[in-house]
């Protein structure tokens, strides 16, 4: 039976002896071909003469001690050095767009992480995992599509115990937070003080969401009264809102996950007391948490999120 990948069983000559020849053409030696091919004169001599006797022709005319080629090795040399080129270049193709593609991993997460917390460290993210292509789809709501349709989805809320896709990445901690010159013109120090909170500008959020603690609520989980004044401004997303604390507009909540890297470097300040809600925090969602591909990279947010916290709150 013959073999389709045996050139000698369709009649053709070897692919060393041809590309043997198209080197000593190309370079005008055989010495030359040799060193090019890491080779000996000698052995590509002896490739040449099998080609010469497979194709029943002489290729070169070695009177007087010289080697050119005949009118036949000249035409050949045309065919075979164009035949080893589309070769090469058909090669060099299928090497770069043969290399595997990037498995994707999809994560979709409320628009405030994503934007604080998430983009910044995609960088490290990629560093980490270099065999994965990641897809980040910011959404508003829990029950958005692309919460479900995600390889990750990450939630704010609270936990779930009997639900066997989550696991908690970490607990909720909220402080006040403001910037540095905020804090200096208001002489706000460690601790902010029941005066305060009724007198400085204090920062909202525009709607009411369950899930997210406003001033009231986080007055209340700290032991402290109310604050008798009334917004005037509200924000209506919470990057926005940490813009204005940057600029030193006034005094937010912030949450520890999201402005632990400002007040690191030193674009805000925590205030304490800070509270936790038990129960609560940033959540893991995934049909795949026991997967090889999957299961580490929630592993990394959640230990990147517990990467320490503030400790002056």
């Amino acid at each position: 039976m013959q073999n389709p990948y045996d050139l000698r069983d369709r009649g053709l000559p070897s692919i060393k002896a041809l590309i043997a020849f198209e080197a000593t053409v190309r370079l005008g030696s055989m010495t030359a071909a040799a060193k090019e091919l890491d080779s000996t004169q000698p052995a590509i001599s002896q490739r040449i003469r099998q080609l010469e006797d497979s194709l029943g022709t002489l290729l070169f005319d070695r009177t007087g001690g010289r080697v050119a080629t005949t009118e036949t090795g000249r035409r050949l040399y045309e065919d075979v050095s164009n035949a080893l080129k589309a070769l090469e270049s058909a090669v060099r193709q299928y090497k770069t767009s043969g290399i595997p593609d990037k498995r994707k991993v999809t994560i979709a997460a409320h628009f405030g992480f994503a934007h604080v917390w998430l983009l910044p460290r995609m960088a490290d993210l990629e560093k980490t995992f270099p065999h994965l292509h990641f897809e980040i789809t910011p959404v508003d709501l829990d029950d958005a599509p692309e919460m479900a349709q995600a390889d990750l989805a990450i939630r704010f809320g609270r936990v779930k115990p009997d639900e066997k896709n989550e696991r908690l990445l970490m607990n909720e901690f909220v402080f006040p937070i403001c910037s540095p010159s905020f804090a200096s013109k208001y002489l706000i120090s460690e601790v902010v003080t029941e005066t305060q909170l009724s007198t400085v500008p204090l920062l909202h959020l525009d709607r009411a969401d369950p899930r997210w603690l406003d001033w009231e609520q986080w007055s209340r989980l700290a032991h402290l009264p109310m604050p008798v004044q009334k917004p005037r401004i509200r924000y209506n997303n919470y990057p926005l809102l940490l813009n204005a604390v940057k600029e030193g507009f006034g005094l937010a909540l912030g949450w520890s996950v999201l402005v632990e890297q400002a007040i690191k470097d030193g674009t805000m300040v925590a205030v304490g007391p800070s509270v936790e809600r038990k129960g609560y925090g940033y959540i893991c969602r995934s049909r795949f948490l026991d997967n090889a591909v999957i299961a580490p990279v929630a592993e990394w947010l959640a230990a990147t999120m517990n990467d320490g916290r503030p400790s002056n709150v």
